[in-house]
């Protein structure tokens, strides 16, 4: 566990409403942090003391990433639709949806996860893929 919901609602959010209920925070998590250990080639698994603000900030954005696409995904197989609403038609019924940009597809969410990885943790080392790192 890379980061608890107080982390989450007073060191991340620092006092904004939360996305992720309390309830649903260790799972989102949990899979938060499967991303990152994908990522960082289960360094933080193998020792703790790597794990930083950074790494609770990235968790912490990452679940929420995951939380809201769980979320809209429900959301849009209750409703029919695919995806994001780009126009409507009122009077045939008609609607049109895209899913080009949207970080709530399987391609997005990746691409999204990706960005956020790279956004918290491009400067911790924890990225890099090599044994020994030379400092020129």
């Amino acid at each position: 566990m890379y980061a608890d919901y107080e982390y989450y609602t007073k060191g991340y959010l620092l006092g904004k409403p939360p996305a992720v209920p309390e309830d649903d925070f260790p799972y989102w998590e949990k899979q938060a942090g499967i991303e990152i250990d994908a990522r960082t080639f289960n360094r933080l698994k193998a020792d703790g003391s790597l794990v930083t603000d950074a790494v609770r900030d990235c968790t912490c954005a990452i679940a929420e990433l995951l939380y809201k696409a769980d979320k809209i995904s429900d959301q849009n197989l209750q409703e029919g639709a695919a995806g994001a609403l780009v126009s409507y038609s009122n009077d045939g019924e008609s609607a049109t949806f895209n899913l080009k940009e949207s970080v709530y597809t399987e391609s997005g969410k990746k691409r999204e996860i990706q960005n956020l990885i790279y956004r918290y943790l491009h400067a911790t080392g924890l990225l890099y893929a090599g044994g020994i790192r030379y400092e020129s």
